[in-house]
């Protein structure tokens, strides 16, 4: 291979130290991880089936499908269709199935659960949208780092056209991935160059909190409509949550550990027990 990973990791571990999420791109990539994270139940069986990490599936396939999940995960054709591509394949019943047999495809389910760190999923990113802006145009690809700092003007605007005025508005699948497991740590992966992510209040199994019981919760308040209490932090989620921050002056984000604080506030205020009006004295 012309770029072998063990070369690379010590550059991947230097620029995701450096990274840092450009402030006019902070409010996208919050909404698109946060769609992402919704979609963790879609993605769970594949990564079970084949140890490909969650983030590195979800971050892909929104780069290359907007994560329509009537595409196929390899190739982007309709599920129910034969790629043009080659190696064709399909038609395929589900999505996971297309996914299960894309990675096995390009060996990705080789690589083993327990291998897979932040550094490996910058090289294989890179080596699946192609190293022409790294051996070409001697730059570090927009495919990774679009949004953050890393990122330089330069993107081929069509198939071997390359601009270098023209910067990729796409976000890279980095910055994402990186504030999905800020929004879940369960979905952290280990990098020496990546601190260990805080817990952000919805995702701690042990505390009894996650997206179920925000849901609950909100519910349980007198949102309406009522939200489908099913674990996805999907837009609806998202709306009420904000909804519930802005009346009571918290900050405006996930529902972090300040909210989860205020929502349990209001369980307990409902659930106090009403006082009985005092009983009116008999005059005697």
């Amino acid at each position: 291979m012309r770029h072998p990973f063990e070369i690379l990791k010590p550059e991947y571990s230097q620029l995701l130290s450096a990274m840092v999420i450009r402030k006019e791109c902070r409010a996208e990539v919050d909404h698109v991880a946060m769609k992402l994270v919704g979609f963790k139940p879609r993605y769970q069986s594949v990564s079970v089936a084949t140890g490909v990490p969650i983030v590195f599936m979800a971050t892909l396939f929104e780069r290359e499908a907007g994560s329509d999940f009537t595409r196929n995960a390899g190739q982007g054709w309709p599920l129910n269709s034969i790629s043009r591509d080659i190696p064709k394949n399909g038609p395929f019943r589900t999505w996971a199935d297309s996914a299960i047999a894309a990675y096995h495809l390009n060996g990705l389910d080789r690589v083993g659960a327990p291998n897979w760190i932040w550094e490996l999923i910058c090289f294989y990113g890179e080596l699946f949208n192609g190293f022409g802006p790294r051996d070409e145009h001697h730059q570090h690809t927009s495919y990774l780092w679009g949004g953050t700092n890393i990122q330089t003007p330069g993107k081929y605007v069509r198939d071997h056209v390359y601009d270098p005025t023209v910067m990729d508005e796409q976000l890279g699948i980095i910055p994402v991935a990186r504030r999905m497991v800020e929004i879940d740590p369960s979905l952290a992966l280990p990098s020496a160059a990546i601190a260990p992510p805080i817990h952000s209040g919805i995702a701690a199994p042990e505390t009894g909190v996650d997206t179920k019981w925000v849901q609950t919760a909100l519910n349980k308040i007198g949102w309406e409509p009522p939200l489908h209490v099913d674990g996805s932090y999907g837009d609806k989620t998202k709306k009420a949550v904000e909804h519930f921050q802005r009346s009571y002056n918290l900050t405006v984000d996930f529902a972090g550990p300040e909210t989860v604080a205020a929502l349990k506030e209001a369980l307990a205020a409902l659930d106090a027990p009403k006082e009985e009006p005092a009983a009116p004295k008999v005059a005697t």
